[in-house]
């Protein structure tokens, strides 16, 4: 495993190498308010077959946050960016959340560059939003501007992950958010917010693995309409899941990647 930074947003990364001759490249990419860090049980599953290449997108993790207004496509940029830098032409897309929306970006504005592309709680919302989201986006606005990044960390921390067992991810989750800077917080909550894409169906003809937790955020429904026009998509259900699913069920999320990645088909996209 190795650590680098790119030249132009100064990205922060991990780096993991499988064995020689084996492991196309693999961007993990996280959610609002996380980090590469919370990748760590999909690496210790996915790195002995594939090259893990997994970024602090701008503002989180220890990656800096660039003064101004952000779009999604600016955090598309800076993956674009680092996919020059390191020399990789094309490589398979996992994102979550925020992550997903990135991805589905890249994917949607240069598809030759995207091999595969797995969607975890993650779409586009086209035309008017929904309230659920307009809620949200209110809501954690006015907690942190009252209380702060810890208090809403906490909050969300809470909501998340919900079960007595799972109390030392809400108390990660909330130390994490603490650490990060406000004005970056609410930078990539505006780009989300503002978020407007125009998704080009036909170009999508990439292989596709949309993962959509049963209590998440958004309806299951709304994914599954998403995923319905796509040429090439496998649509998979996580039960007893929120939004957290990498973390709250990371055995079938890992199994499923294992699956999905592996499909000879799959793995011959890859050419450099």
């Amino acid at each position: 495993m190795r650590r680098h930074t790119t030249s132009d947003v100064s990205l922060h990364y991990l780096d993991f190498h499988a064995g020689p001759g084996q492991g196309d490249p693999v961007f993990l990419l996280h959610g609002l308010g996380s980090c590469s860090e919370d990748w760590r049980p999909q690496i210790d599953a996915l790195a002995g077959a594939h090259r893990l290449i997994v970024p602090d997108l701008r503002g989180h993790g220890i990656s800096p946050a660039p003064e101004g207004a952000w779009r999604i496509g600016d955090f598309a940029n800076d993956l674009f960016n680092l996919m020059d830098q390191l020399d990789l032409p094309r490589a398979h897309v996992v994102g979550f959340s925020l992550g997903g929306m990135v991805g589905l970006d890249m994917a949607n504005r240069a598809p030759q560059r995207i091999a595969s592309l797995c969607l975890i709680n993650s779409q586009p919302f086209q035309g008017r939003k929904p309230a659920t989201l307009l809620f949200a986006y209110w809501l954690r606005r006015t907690v942190i501007a009252t209380f702060g990044l810890k208090a809403m960390g906490k909050l969300i921390g809470r909501k998340l992950f919900p079960e007595p067992a799972q109390q030392e991810l809400v108390e990660r989750f909330a130390a994490q958010m603490a650490g990060m800077s406000k004005r970056a917080y609410l930078a990539a909550l505006d780009a989300i917010f503002h978020w407007d894409i125009n998704v080009q169906y036909d170009a999508l003809a990439m292989p596709v693995l949309i993962m959509a937790a049963d209590q998440d955020y958004t309806p299951v429904a709304s994914k599954r309409a998403f995923a319905a026009p796509l040429p090439d998509c496998r649509f998979e259900l996580i039960t007893n899941s929120r939004h957290a699913t990498p973390l709250d069920q990371a055995p079938r999320v890992n199994a499923l990647l294992q699956s999905f990645l592996a499909v000879p088909a799959l793995a011959s996209t890859y050419s450099k």
